[in-house]
């Protein structure tokens, strides 16, 4: 005999069982309570919250023979009993998503007018209800409007706006939250010892964060976790199953934001990978972590458990404490643009790569001034990279191009393929003799914009709003040459010439006197 799934086994039976939820829970069970129901429910909101348990829960109430003062079914009732079997005959679940025609509701207005056989109450339990066409929604409305004495619907969806205003304004609503990770962590805590399931504190919290917020999905993981480990589940049998990284590839990649150097990070995201972690979890792992430090630097250790302490107080102890907050929460929103690209298709590792070499940018260019350099060169000496609202025809970094024409180039191509708009706004356009020279700051995206589709649109676009004659080069970091990025374009002039005199000055305030300078000398 096959073993029942933890989800299911440990589904609700009864308002009282229900995790989270309080609200709808309390209005539903007064409800019942002072027999003053509706003849239309939605319960709208994220998968795995409770939705379809607590329709059930509630056409258990209204249909029990003994239901108690508190609004509870009894459970053992033939009613309650034949509910939870899944045979009451007048329990009704539609699968909105398998019978989405107007002649499934069709057939369920037919027998509408039959009378209860087994309870007080028809329910009918309607899920993924926005999947039904348009034809049933209209179908559905007519018995919305005017059903009998004796009927009651419970319709349920994760995607609210994609019903009509008219089959909403018909029902009475309640919208469902995502549980919080202590809510998940507690009852995954209650079914592990329920099940002799031995597992540490810090994997149940790990499996209660990658929950997501539905503990369906926690549940499952769990399940499935238990299944293939036949010792104590730890945090890195978590991790490995769910490809996240484990702490002490946590604590490289976080240090490595703040490096000396673009190679710390480089190594940190390689040994990652190397190691099987999964790209999209990487980046929400970071994301995790930078949060907790904020928290943990601005409102201190209480809101973590005592066994997370330790390791985010080592964490804190690697990364500069001089970085204003602010600057920490607008590298979580460069963090959360990669994750939307992830979703349009873009290649994972790219999206990785890109949204963490742009967090550790920002890092180190926004938070306070002891933080904005330095900077090093290969044989380790400290140098000035100026800044880009600071534009130089003498360093060794090429003017960029702020023309309205190179925002209109760009704007072509954001038209035409997202993917590659991606690439291009991350590469330095500058002036090269008369024409553009586009650097990318890593081979890979060079490789990328040399493809054919990529490199096709870049030339249309190019020649759309700079004409036919226009010519352009495409480089990396690490083929740049000094002598001929210090070439304005004459023609246009894009930027001032900065006094050299003037940006070593203000290096040596900033810096103190001992800093080398290259190519201010």
């Amino acid at each position: 005999m096959s073993r029942q799934a933890l989800y299911r086994a440990y589904r609700p039976r009864s308002f009282e069982e229900v995790v989270g939820q309080s609200r709808v829970v309390m209005t539903l069970r007064e409800a019942v309570r002072q027999r003053r129901l509706t003849h239309a429910y939605l319960f709208s909101g994220p998968r795995g919250t409770g939705k379809t348990s607590i329709a059930r829960i509630l056409a258990k109430a209204v249909n029990c023979e003994n239901l108690s003062p508190s609004g509870d079914p009894c459970l053992q009732c033939a009613s309650c009993v034949a509910l939870e079997r899944g045979n009451h005959l007048d329990v009704i679940e539609i699968d909105a998503a398998s019978n989405r025609g107007i002649d499934e509701i069709r057939d369920l207005r037919e027998h509408l007018g039959q009378a209860p056989v087994m309870g007080k109450q028809r329910v009918y339990i309607i899920d993924e209800v926005h999947m039904l066409t348009e034809p049933a929604f209209n179908a559905l409305l007519k018995t919305l409007e005017e059903p009998p004495e004796h009927v009651l619907f419970v319709l349920a969806t994760t995607e609210s706006h994609k019903l009509p205003i008219t089959v909403l304004s018909r029902c009475q609503r309640y919208e469902f939250q995502r549980f919080r990770v202590g809510e998940i962590q507690e009852r995954l805590r209650q079914v592990a010892a329920h099940e002799k399931i031995p597992i540490s504190p810090e994997a149940l919290e790990l499996l209660a964060e990658f929950g997501d917020g539905a503990l369906r999905d926690a549940l499952s993981l769990l399940d499935q976790v238990s299944s293939s480990v036949g010792v104590e589940i730890t945090r890195d049998h978590i991790e490995n199953m769910v490809g996240a990284l484990s702490p002490a590839l946590l604590e490289e990649t976080v240090s490595a934001l703040t490096a000396d150097t673009l190679s710390a990070l480089i190594l940190a995201i390689d040994h990652a990978l190397q190691e099987g972690r999964d790209p999209r979890q990487m980046l929400r792992d970071v994301a995790r972590e930078l949060r907790n430090l904020v928290v943990w630097r601005e409102a201190g250790p209480d809101l973590f458990p005592s066994y997370r302490r330790d390791w985010l107080g080592r964490l804190d102890g690697m990364v500069p404490d001089n970085i204003l907050p602010r600057v920490w929460f607008e590298s979580l929103d460069i963090l959360t643009e990669g994750e939307g690209r992830l979703k349009s298709g873009f290649p994972p590792q790219l999206v990785l790569e890109l949204a963490l070499f742009k967090t550790r940018q920002h890092l180190l260019q926004s938070g306070r001034p002891e933080m904005r350099a330095p900077l090093l060169d290969e044989a380790g000496s400290t140098y000035v990279q100026p800044s880009r609202s600071v534009s130089a025809s003498v360093s060794a970094e090429m003017p960029p191009v702020n023309s309205e024409k190179f925002q209109q180039a760009l704007e072509f191509i954001r038209r035409e393929r997202p993917s590659t708009y991606a690439l291009v706004k991350e590469a330095r356009c500058r002036t090269k003799g008369n024409g553009l020279e586009l650097c990318f700051a890593f081979p890979a995206h060079l490789d990328l914009m040399k493809s054919g589709t990529n490199h096709d649109l870049l030339e249309r676009a190019l020649k759309h709003i700079y004409g036919d004659e226009i010519s352009y080069t495409l480089t990396t970091e690490s083929s740049e040459d000094p002598a001929e990025n210090a070439v304005v374009d004459s023609r246009e002039p894009m930027v001032e010439t900065v006094n050299r005199s003037d940006v070593a000055a203000n290096a040596r305030e900033w810096f103190g006197e001992d800093i080398h300078l290259i190519g201010f000398e």
